[in-house]
């Protein structure tokens, strides 16, 4: 490793970063695993050597799904009860800070409407829930349902988008409902009869066949929203199949069948898995069974745009991970095939055990893509087994779920990069504040030096050094922080990172102290140096901290 042109700017120790993503997709991706087990009210932060580095609290058990937002806050649905004995069951959604302040605990399970599963932000801070509605018997024979096969009560999937007003309150800003897209073939002196075959984007208020579990007709079981498209891809568990919706449209639209960038209104604009759900194949041509987990490639990943399933009972005694690559036509939208069915014929990319056998979740379960181009698995089912494949299917890392709880299942995973977090984002140059920065390495960093620094200038080009890119620029302030790590500013910002692979600084903006700098955006991350070598060995994410009157 080269010099570090910045040693010269101060005798302390040298920087520079680690490389967060290797050449060689044979070595672990160094970033930590979330996840929220069954059976316990507590998120967990793991790091690669499968310790906890960090733990979210709450006062629920999941409902199921925890995220991290870009701004490091947890989102997490979770389970308050009360609503029908069905697996999956939730009812609220939650928004935790780092320090386990509770910043919304918002209620969605009254009036006959009851959250489930999954939850979803958006870029613009809301956040999307699935849910349960109820209907009668009678209000389900007269769209069409075959009334040996509704039981007492049926229960369709709707989703919503929740605005947060308050601690405890939200408004529903747009939604979209199954019930407002169906088709049946049953009885034609009843609503919505047609051929379902001619009807791709109407969902068949007949199929599966049979009564559903107390009404549970779809049992939607994940969700997840790509802004390049506008689209929600959501898992309809029970039709065996993954839909995407048009999310352009306006509510009223979304109970329509026009309107909305694709002109569709809320039908579907694309579905695959199951063709005997629209009467367009058998049973032996179903390619999903009972799958959960689909999400998008992020942007900049190998396989960006693709999708990924977790398939769960192949054959019926064995699970895969597809990557299925969307065939999307020039106008962002999707085209049927001759046949009538949508595209592909089978998954782009797929992973499934050497005996395969041994990897066998029946539910639960999701995978998702790295940035080293490897894919992480929660096989749920099997003891809460995390683990990470290389395109080629070899296996680097694994990890058992052995957390305190009543059961080791873990209904999915999350990647999460984000080592630093703060604990504002805004400070008033008029009454001043303290803001803390919390760093969280993980334990193979433990006993490593760190810096916390910053930059007034932004975080891009960023300061190249050694081959990496620190996200701060090399400004007037970033040499101070630099420079004066002990200054009356700061408190710790120089540190050893402890035996959890943890720093913590402060910084302390005195009543008046920043007024020349109200509107300016200060930048924030950590850099840390092995002890021994003083090789840099991990560099953070920045954090923003806007000055305010």
């Amino acid at each position: 490793m080269s010099r570090n042109p910045f040693s010269s700017v101060r005798g302390y120790l040298p920087l520079a970063l680690l490389l967060l993503v290797t050449d060689s997709a044979a070595q672990t991706a160094p970033g930590f695993r979330m996840i929220g087990p069954h059976g316990t009210s507590e998120t967990y932060l793991i790091d690669t050597a499968g310790e906890v580095v960090h733990t979210w609290p709450s006062g629920f058990n999941p409902g199921n799904g925890v995220y991290l937002e870009s701004d490091g806050t947890l989102l997490r649905a979770v389970a308050t009860g009360g609503g029908p004995g069905i697996g999956g069951a939730g009812g609220g959604v939650q928004r935790i800070a780092f320090d386990g302040t509770i910043l919304w605990d918002y209620k969605y399970n009254t009036g006959g409407n009851f959250g489930h599963h999954d939850v979803e932000a958006l870029p613009n801070g809301n956040v999307l829930i699935i849910a349960w509605e109820d209907f009668t018997p009678a209000e389900a024979i007269a769209q069409g349902r075959n009334p040996a096969t509704i039981g007492s009560i049926f229960r369709p999937d709707h989703l919503v988008e929740v605005q947060q007003t308050g601690l405890t309150t939200g408004t529903i800003v747009w939604e979209w409902h199954i019930w407002d897209h169906l088709i049946q073939d049953f009885d034609n002196s009843k609503a919505n009869f047609g051929v379902v075959a001619n009807h791709p984007e109407l969902i068949d208020i007949n199929y599966p066949p049979g009564t559903p579990n107390q009404g549970d007709w779809n049992h939607a079981n994940a969700i997840d929203y790509d802004p390049a498209h506008d689209w929600i891809v959501f898992s309809a568990n029970l039709q065996d199949e993954i839909w995407i919706i048009d999310h352009s449209t306006t509510t009223a639209e979304a109970a329509g069948h026009s309107g909305g960038t694709h002109g569709k209104g809320g039908d579907l604009l694309y579905r695959w898995g199951n063709i005997a759900a629209y009467d367009k194949g058998t049973a032996s041509d179903q390619l999903l069974h009972n799958q959960h987990g689909p999400n998008f490639v992020a942007p900049g990943l190998p396989g960006a745009g693709n999708l990924m399933i977790f398939n769960n009972q192949v054959g019926g005694n064995f699970s895969a991970v597809y990557e299925l690559a969307l065939p999307v036509n020039g106008s962002g939208g999707f085209d049927l095939l001759p046949d009538g069915t949508y595209g592909p014929a089978g998954p782009f990319w797929e992973y499934t055990a050497q005996t395969a056998t041994d990897f066998f979740s029946p539910f639960l379960s999701n995978a998702e893509r790295l940035p080293n181009g490897n894919t992480l698995i929660d096989s749920g089912v099997q003891s809460g087994w995390l683990f990470e494949v290389t395109d080629a299917g070899t296996k680097v890392w694994e990890h058992f779920n052995t957390l305190p709880s009543s059961n080791a299942f873990v209904f999915q995973v999350s990647y999460v990069e984000r080592s630093l977090w703060s604990s504002d984002a805004t400070v008033s140059a008029a009454a001043g504040a303290t803001i803390d920065f919390d760093l969280v390495a993980g334990t193979p960093r433990a006993g490593d030096f760190y810096f916390l620094l910053g930059s007034i200038s932004g975080t891009s080009p960023g300061i190249p050094v050694d081959g990496f890119t620190l996200p701060l620029n090399n400004d007037p302030y970033f040499k101070f922080t630099l420079n004066f790590p002990g200054s009356a500013l700061f408190s710790n910002s120089f540190g050893v990172v402890d035996a959890q692979g943890r720093g913590t600084a402060s910084m302390n903006v005195a009543p008046g102290l920043a007024v020349p700098l109200v509107g300016v955006t200060m930048n924030h991350a950590y850099g840390l140096v092995d002890s021994t070598t003083f090789v840099t060995t991990h560099t953070s994410n920045a954090v923003p901290l806007v000055i305010m009157p």
